[in-house]
């Protein structure tokens, strides 16, 4: 274990090397220009556009698309993540997320768009994914095919491996509940929804990941309001260790950046191309309005992050790298000799207004944060197994995707006892290396989004409502949404009372 942790560790060293952190900075920059912020400019459409219930045989709603997506930004990355970011790092850590955020915002909307632009059907329902864009927009069948590998890869035995280990973690300090237990009862209730498919996981996702949000925000607001007089302190320990090397947080300015972008591209999952599936199943009018949907998951999921890092601060419930030991608990000193961080700090942090109890509810939540991120990490898995057997049989299909299940459940017991080290490692690899793979991608798939947001705004200031027509935007090898077309025109036909107008190519328009 021991060696295999090191290995890991080597890996990450390369995929996660400077030049990555300027990789993600400089096209988030780039993107947030040429879409002319639109990641601001348009949150009221990304409202609009998330509350649409529209829905078929084929795709799953809007909403559903955005909750299932939900499902992966909103993990234990959101708080065992930050409370990582912040030992490694420092407090200053989060203010570097939320600059990152929006950055993060932008590539998010340009790989959904992607991902809805080029989906396809099979065995009568959407799919979609990185490796689709790259073949059907680019061409790029060997850059598709790899991508696809590295995906199934990491959402199989990379990025699952966390969530479980810190399942097992939490309700280990909080309850001594053995890990290995954990592990076998967890299994045996995810195997149970995953069997289900896409429509089962969205629907799962569409009701827990609200419920584990709410009972997370009601958390946070209980001790910020019980230590509000500590709220100023807390900020300026943010923004001494985000910009210099004040003598509590010395030399950590440097660790704060890359941390916060590092720890941002995780818990958000932006660049990695693990939203682009969902965003592809969902059945909508316009590429872009999916587009706008899911990428307001990036300010929900900063939301987050910021709860989490606030409340191990004001509760000073946190250790750091550079020797920083918190005193709100008794028990953060044995936790920094023992070298422990991660879900145990907002454990303590609750734990310091309701001993015991806090801990518990604690873990509760880690277990809904976790159990729904792996739901949607095991879609993405099958969406890439489903290109990369191609034209397979239905059964074919079937049968790997059961074996598929399998393994899933055996590496979420497997790593729900192995160490939170060899699981993080783990995870930022796979992470890592799909941000490579998918950001540079959409470099060179950038220039169709701006046609498409362009269209897409063009038809708002006519007070239309917008109707992709890719004819009109010129991109070819999109015919499915011909298909669409007529059967969003055919269905609002018979189902419509309201008379609606939709831009089509040129100045026709068609009233229905």
């Amino acid at each position: 274990m021991e060696y295999l942790g090191k290995i890991i560790d080597l890996l990450n060293g390369y995929v996660w090397s400077p030049a990555m952190l300027v990789f993600v900075v400089v096209s988030g920059v780039y993107f947030s220009i040429r879409l002319r912020l639109t990641q601001v400019r348009n949150l009221k459409d990304m409202v609009r556009n998330l509350v649409s219930n529209q829905s078929s045989e084929s795709g799953i709603s809007t909403s559903h698309s955005f909750w299932t997506t939900m499902a992966a930004r909103v993990g234990v990355g959101n708080i065992a993540g930050v409370a990582v970011a912040v030992y490694l790092g420092g407090p200053g850590t989060i203010f570097w997320m939320w600059v990152t955020s929006i950055l993060l915002a932008a590539i998010s909307f340009t790989e959904c768009s992607l991902g809805q632009l080029y989906k396809i059907r099979i065995d009568g329902e959407y799919r979609g994914g990185a490796y689709y864009c790259a073949e059907i927009g680019l061409g790029w069948k060997w850059f598709s095919k790899l991508f696809a590998i590295v995906t199934v890869v990491g959402m199989l035995f990379g990025m699952p491996g966390i969530q479980a280990n810190m399942i097992g973690e939490g309700l280990n300090h909080s309850l001594g509940v053995s890990p290995l237990m954990t592990g076998v009862v967890g299994a045996i209730f995810l195997g149970i929804i995953i069997l289900g498919g896409i429509k089962r996981i969205s629907k799962f996702a569409a009701i827990l990941v609200p419920i584990k949000v709410g009972i997370f925000l009601v958390l946070t607001a209980i001790v910020l309001i019980a230590n509000y007089d500590k709220i100023p302190t807390m900020f300026s320990w943010i923004f001494a260790s985000a910009f210099n090397q004040g003598s509590v947080f010395g030399g950590m300015m440097g660790s704060a950046i890359a941390m916060g972008i590092r720890r941002a591209t995780f818990a958000s999952g932006a660049g990695m191309g693990e939203e682009t599936p969902a965003a592809a199943a969902a059945e909508t009018a316009h590429p872009v309005g999916q587009g706008l949907a899911n990428s307001f998951g990036i300010y929900a999921d900063i939301v987050i992050c910021t709860c989490s890092g606030l409340m191990i601060l004001v509760t000073d419930c946190f250790n750091t790298a550079s020797g920083y030991i918190g005193s709100g608990s008794a028990k953060m000193a044995e936790l920094a000799a023992a070298g422990k961080n991660g879900i145990v700090f907002p454990q303590e942090a609750v734990g310091t207004l309701m001993p015991g109890l806090g801990e518990f509810v604690m873990g509760v939540v880690v277990i809904m944060f976790a159990f729904t991120t792996i739901l949607s990490y095991y879609y993405q898995a099958e969406t890439g197994m489903a290109y990369i057997l191609g034209n397979a049989s239905e059964s074919t299909r079937k049968n790997v995707y059961l074996v598929m299940k399998v393994m899933v459940l055996m590496v979420y017991i497997y790593f729900s006892t192995t160490t939170s080290s060899v699981a993080w490692a783990a995870a930022d690899l796979a992470c890592g290396m799909m941000v490579w793979l998918n950001v540079l991608m959409l470099w060179f798939l950038f220039p169709k989004v701006v046609a498409m947001l362009n269209d897409y705004e063009e038809q708002r200031k006519a007070d239309q409502v917008p109707f992709f027509d890719p004819d009109k935007v010129g991109i070819a090898n999109v015919d499915l949404w011909k298909e669409i077309n007529k059967e969003q025109i055919a269905a609002a036909r018979e189902s419509d009372k309201e008379k609606i107008t939709v831009a089509r190519s040129g100045n026709l328009q068609l009233n229905i």
